[in-house]
């Protein structure tokens, strides 16, 4: 046995040695992912290669699978998400699969999956080994491969561009209470991803970068937006397997406005992307060879990142060549900054002034006949009966205490619109949206049409990107034009 063992490793190392670059390769553990001149940064997403070591001629052609995406896609970076080694004798699969990046100095990021931790290597094993190859980026100061937050430069200086979250989703049922496969993301994880999200924004002035997170085990999310309506691309062949407990990763980011994509695998025969409140929930290509269940070509997806921009490309690149599933996934976000003006609060107060007439929409009051004209100390209206159509236009100046992103948002009966500067929204009933405000003075105007007369509701709150929630706007940063 040891004999024929050693000649079909010998066989191997002649064949991994015929897929090494020539390249020279970097050795260097300071690493600094930047974008390039052309503004684009590009990611190679690895999802459950289940590499088998005892699967020697499996193990191959995943090793010249991987070196084929290296050499054809050029990436700045890898991201393996989750199952990359499932079978014995893992420490010279995670020795040798790590080979090539080394080579030709191509920075990765490893995520563990569930079947990881299956082997005879602990977690902290797993991890040195991981981090003894020059080109890995990842850290293990828990014990453990340490959830990241991966920095990505500017093309033009040190300033940070794009962030990459990258996290591990856990094994299995954590609770003997539940009944269940897969384990959930812990609560210090959301709050390791909150306090870091606004530790970034702070820092950046109060908007958030670009941001994007990597993972194994699909959020809950998933299944459960495929099942409201249909994907963006990409086919769905299994039932999706999530974490049991929906633990809030997903409403963090959608609360901290920065992360807009995240990557996943677990799913072997799923590679769809979907969209839900902003954030595109997207399964890489199954990466690996024929040592587990599959049903796809084999592959691996492609994420092209521009800089300053908060959407994406991707495609995916299967392995005997072809590309498919091309998309532009667009984030429809603007957070130029609104300079402060030159205003002076001298005064506190609006100007309410009330019209009647027959209104279609909200800006219509203003051709309708005043009727009077009052100064308030907030644009909040009580409930007040009418009999007619009628409206108010409430206006003044608007204090900002801090620079940043700030959320508004206006609770209405009937049509109403708010201006902050040059930036407006408008809606019926409930509607809200955001700016990028420098501290100081804005113009401000609040306008609501009742067009079939009833009683009136207007109120105006606010939140800053970092706070948890909307609050009434104080009075005090209220002031007459």
């Amino acid at each position: 046995m040891f004999r024929i063992h050693k000649l079909i490793v010998l066989s191997l190392g002649i064949i991994l040695a015929g897929c090494s670059s020539t390249e020279k390769p970097s050795t260097s553990k300071d690493i600094t992912l930047r974008f390039n001149n052309q503004g684009t940064f590009k990611i190679l997403q690895l999802t459950d290669t289940h590499i088998c070591w005892e699967r020697q001629d499996e193990y191959v052609k995943a090793f010249q699978q991987l070196c084929y995406m290296l050499d054809t896609e050029k990436p700045d970076l890898a991201v393996f998400t989750g199952d990359v080694v499932t079978g014995i004798g893992a420490d010279s699969s995670w020795v040798n699969f790590m080979k090539p990046f080394d080579e030709r100095g191509i920075p990765f990021v490893v995520t563990l999956g569930n079947h990881d931790r299956e082997q005879e290597l602990t977690e902290r094993q797993i991890a040195d080994i991981v981090m003894s190859h020059p080109m890995s980026l990842n850290t293990a100061k828990s014990g453990w491969l340490d959830d990241m937050a991966v920095e990505i430069k500017s093309s033009s200086g040190d300033g940070i561009a794009a962030l990459l979250y990258c996290m591990d989703s856990g094994d299995y049922t954590m609770n003997e209470a539940v009944d269940s496969d897969y384990g959930w993301f812990r609560w210090d994880q959301v709050e390791w991803y909150r306090n870091t999200s606004f530790a970034y924004t702070n820092a950046h002035g109060g908007v958030p970068y670009p941001a994007y997170s990597f993972f194994h085990i699909p959020l809950l999310e998933y299944g459960e937006t495929i099942k409201a309506g249909p994907a963006v691309s990409g086919v769905r062949e299994e039932n999706e397997c999530p974490g049991y407990l929906n633990t809030g990763l997903f409403s963090a980011f959608v609360e901290c406005g920065d992360v807009h994509a995240t990557f996943t695998g677990h799913d072997h025969v799923n590679d769809y992307v979907v969209k839900k409140d902003d954030v595109y929930l997207i399964y890489g290509r199954f990466s690996g060879r024929n040592t587990t269940y599959n049903n796809l070509p084999f592959g691996a997806r492609i994420i092209e990142l521009t800089e300053g921009d908060y959407g994406l490309r991707t495609w995916i690149r299967e392995a005997d060549g072809g590309i498919v599933q091309m998309d532009t996934l667009k984030v429809d976000l603007d957070y130029t900054l609104h300079k402060a003006i030159d205003a002076k609060g001298k005064d506190h107060g609006l100007t309410k002034t009330e019209y009647v007439g027959e209104f279609t929409v909200a800006e219509d009051i203003l051709s309708g006949t005043k009727m009077s004209s009052e100064v308030v100390s907030s644009p909040y209206v009580v409930r007040k009966r009418h009999n007619e159509s009628h409206g108010y236009q409430q206006s003044g100046k608007l204090y900002v205490p801090e620079s940043g992103v700030w959320f508004f948002h206006v609770t209405s009966r009937g049509e109403a619109a708010i201006h902050v500067d040059d930036w407006t929204m408008s809606g019926d009933d409930r509607f809200q949206g955001r700016i990028n405000l420098e501290k100081g003075f804005h113009d401000f105007s609040v306008i609501m049409a009742d067009k079939e007369g009833g009683h009136d509701r207007l109120r105006v709150q606010w939140r800053r990107l970092d706070h948890a929630r909307y609050q009434d706007i104080p009075e005090e940063y209220f002031y007459q034009e």
